[in-house]
């Protein structure tokens, strides 16, 4: 397959995804919708309803992103970027697809399983792309470490909706216990991640997630403030995420991602 047949079909898998999830969205597939079935299963982990517009961004991103492969599919550079994230992309597609429809189903924890391989298959590609030179790499960069970002908070959902819908009670430890533990494993995966992907953009859809886990526990919101110590470690950790963001920036030589041993000579 040449890369410009490659960088098409990417286009119509991204398309093809966000039609499933706009099917989704409407409770098109089991009557219910995505934020339906997640209300089903409450934790108190779920952040804010409003956080979730973050998915307009990315997917916004993401279309830039690809028509720009396309348009310039004939560039050196550009074609072997197309060739390296094509596969992943791919997979990445086929789970995003499927971890809808299963989620919808309410198959949690074949979703679960589904979303962890969207998040590998995301990793594996943001470790392919290189250091923007331009705009359009700039915005690969900025569109796929969001997206990964952004499942990763989907995932830490994901699994603790399944251990809702199991009835798992904890080990006996209290349902703010285990909040706070699930938010600090979460920040310590991320981190492991991080170190291997040093994408700046990673952890800002984490912080953004995190504060809305934070207003969901406000006085004012969901929670109305009965989980104060699950509220401080979400906003805490927030701001930690911030900061991540921030050192891997500066680390990178004020870019998104790390420079190669040429551009670092340069």
């Amino acid at each position: 397959m040449n890369t410009k047949t490659k960088a098409w079909l990417n286009l119509a898998l991204f398309l093809l995804t966000i039609g499933v999830n706009a099917l989704g969205a409407f409770g098109l597939i089991n009557g219910m919708s995505q934020r339906e079935v997640s209300d089903a299963y409450p934790t108190l982990v779920t952040p804010s309803p409003s956080t979730f517009s973050i998915w307009g961004l990315i997917y916004t991103l993401l279309l830039i992103s690809l028509l720009y492969m396309i348009i310039r599919n004939k560039e050196e550079k550009t074609a072997k970027l197309i060739d390296d994230v094509s596969l992943p992309f791919w997979v990445a597609s086929a789970a995003n697809i499927l971890w809808i429809v299963t989620f919808s189903l309410e198959w949690i924890g074949i979703s679960t399983l589904l979303i962890l391989l969207l998040v590998v298959s995301l990793a594996v590609l943001n470790s392919r792309l290189k250091a923007p030179e331009g705009l359009g790499q700039k915005v690969n960069a900025l569109a796929f470490g969001l997206y990964n970002g952004w499942l990763i908070v989907a995932t830490v959902v994901n699994v603790s909706a399944f251990l809702v819908q199991i009835g798992w009670n904890g080990f006996g430890l209290a349902p703010d216990a285990w909040a706070v533990i699930i938010l600090i494993v979460a920040l310590l995966l991320s981190s492991l991640i991080q170190t291997r992907l040093r994408n700046a953009a990673l952890t800002l859809p984490l912080a953004w997630a995190y504060y809305g886990i934070w207003q969901e526990h406000q006085a004012t919101g969901k929670f109305l403030g009965a989980y104060p110590a699950v509220a401080s470690a979400s906003l805490i950790i927030a701001i930690l995420y911030v900061l991540i963001a921030g050192a891997v920036f500066m680390l990178n030589k004020r870019c998104l991602l790390p420079l190669t041993a040429t551009e670092k000579k340069g």
